[in-house]
C-alpha cells in the first residue's frame, strides 16, 4: 500500500477510534441525566462548527467540523462559566441533589468500562493474538550488562530471582526497582528450547537514553487464541484490570526514575496515532483490544480528582453533598479553567516528545 493511503488510513481509524470512546463517555452523561430528569441541551459528535444535525424535541444533536471526540451540554453544566445558566430551573444541573450530580458524571468513566469490556470480550472470542506466558530477548543493547553475561536475543526469560516470569512488563518492573540499588539479579534462561545455566547481572541506575537498566528490550511471546463466550469475557476483565494497575503504579515509576531514560515511557496524541497505524496491520481483534485498552485509560484518567476532569467535578460535588453547601460557582469555574490549561499544557509537553521519539531526536 502507499505510504499515504497507509497515513490516510491510519488517521482515519485514529479518528474512529478516539471519537468512539469520547462519544460512549459522553452518552453516558447524556443517557443518566435524562433518565434523573436534567435538561440536555445538545449531543455533539465531534468539535468546532456546526456542519448538519437535528432537533427532537428540546434537544440538538448535531455533528462538529473536527471530527475528534464529541460533547453534551446539560442545562447549568458548565465548568468555565463564571454565571451559570438554568440558575433556580428545577431541571438544571445544579438544581439536582448532589447523588444525581454524582451519578451523572461517574456515568461517562462507567460507559468506557463498558465498552472496553465488550470490544476485548469480543477480540478474544474470535480469535487475536495474544500472550502465552513466554518472555523473549528481542534487543541486546552493545556494551550493556545483558550483553556482557552473554544473554542473546531469542532468550525467553524464566524466573528472575526465583520468581516466575510470565509478563514482560513485571519483569521490567522488577529490574528497575533493583537497578535504584544496582542489586545483583539471577536469571534463569532457556535458549533454543534448552534451560542454559543461571546468569547473574547488575542493572544500571542511569543507563544510556533509550535503554533500560539491563540493555534488553522485551516482548511477550504472541501467539493465536480464540476461547468460549465466558472465558473471553474473563480475559476481558484481568486485561482491563492490568491496564487499570499499569496506569496506577506509573506515578510512582516516573518519580523513581526522576523522568530519565530507565523509567516507564509516557505517549500523547502522535504515540497513539503511531501505535494505531501499527496495530492496524494485525487485523479487527487487535484493533478492538487497542480500543479497549484506549477506553479503560480514557475511564481512569478521567475520574481522577484534578479540576477539568470528570474526577475534579465530582470532588466538587461530593464537598458540597457532606458539608451541605456549594462552593461559589466563580469559584469553580477558575479551579476548572486553571486545571484545564494545566492538562493542555501536559499534552503539549507530552506530543512534544512524541515528535521527538517518532523523529528519532
Amino acid at each position: 500500500m502507499p505510504p499515504f493511503l497507509s497515513d490516510f488510513r491510519t488517521l482515519v481509524l485514529f479518528l474512529f477510534t478516539f471519537t468512539l470512546i469520547v462519544a460512549v463517555h459522553e452518552f453516558g452523561h447524556y443517557l443518566t441525566a435524562r433518565l434523573l430528569g436534567m435538561r440536555v441541551l445538545e449531543f455533539a459528535i465531534g468539535f468546532g462548527p456546526r456542519l448538519f444535525g437535528i432537533r427532537r424535541g428540546e434537544i440538538d444533536y448535531s455533528v462538529r467540523g473536527i471530527p475528534f471526540g464529541g460533547y453534551v451540554r446539560i442545562l447549568g453544566q458548565d465548568d468555565f462559566a463564571f454565571q451559570q445558566e438554568g440558575i433556580g430551573d428545577p431541571r438544571a444541573f445544579t438544581t439536582k441533589p448532589w447523588w444525581s450530580q454524582a451519578i451523572v458524571l461517574v456515568a461517562g468513566v462507567t460507559m468506557n468500562m463498558v465498552l472496553a469490556l465488550l470490544v476485548l470480550t469480543i477480540a478474544f472470542a474470535t480469535g487475536t493474538t495474544a500472550p502465552i506466558g513466554d518472555v523473549k530477548v528481542d534487543q541486546v543493547a552493545a556494551g550493556s550488562p545483558a550483553e556482557k553475561v552473554g544473554i542473546q536475543i531469542g532468550d525467553i526469560v524464566r524466573t528472575i530471582d526465583g520468581k516466575p516470569v510470565t509478563r514482560s512488563q513485571d519483569l521490567v518492573n522488577y529490574v528497575r526497582q533493583k537497578a535504584r540499588t544496582e542489586t545483583e539479579v539471577t536469571l534463569e534462561i532457556e535458549r533454543n528450547g534448552r534451560p542454559i545455566s543461571a546468569i547473574k547481572a547488575i542493572p544500571r541506575a542511569d543507563p544510556p537514553e533509550g535503554e533500560g537498566p539491563l540493555g534488553i528490550r522485551l516482548e511477550d511471546v504472541q501467539g493465536p487464541v480464540a476461547v468460549a463466550l465466558p472465558q473471553a469475557f474473563t480475559q476481558a476483565i484481568s486485561l482491563t484490570g492490568d491496564v487499570v494497575t499499569q496506569i496506577a503504579q506509573l506515578p510512582g515509576q516516573l518519580l523513581a526514575s526522576g523522568g530519565g531514560p530507565g523509567g516507564p515511557q509516557v505517549g500523547g496524541p502522535i504515540q497513539i496515532f503511531v501505535v494505531t497505524g501499527q496495530v492496524a496491520q494485525f487485523g479487527l481483534p487487535t484493533f478492538l483490544k487497542l480500543i479497549g485498552v484506549l477506553s479503560v485509560n480514557l475511564a481512569v484518567i478521567n475520574i481522577i480528582p484534578f479540576p477539568g476532569l470528570d474526577g475534579g467535578r465530582l470532588f466538587f460535588v461530593l464537598v458540597a453533598g457532606i458539608f451541605r453547601k456549594r462552593l461559589s460557582p466563580q469559584v469553580e469555574a477558575a479551579v476548572h479553567a486553571i486545571g484545564f490549561l494545566v492538562l493542555l499544557g501536559l499534552i503539549v509537553i507530552i506530543s512534544i516528545s512524541d515528535i521527538r521519539r517518532v523523529v528519532g531526536g
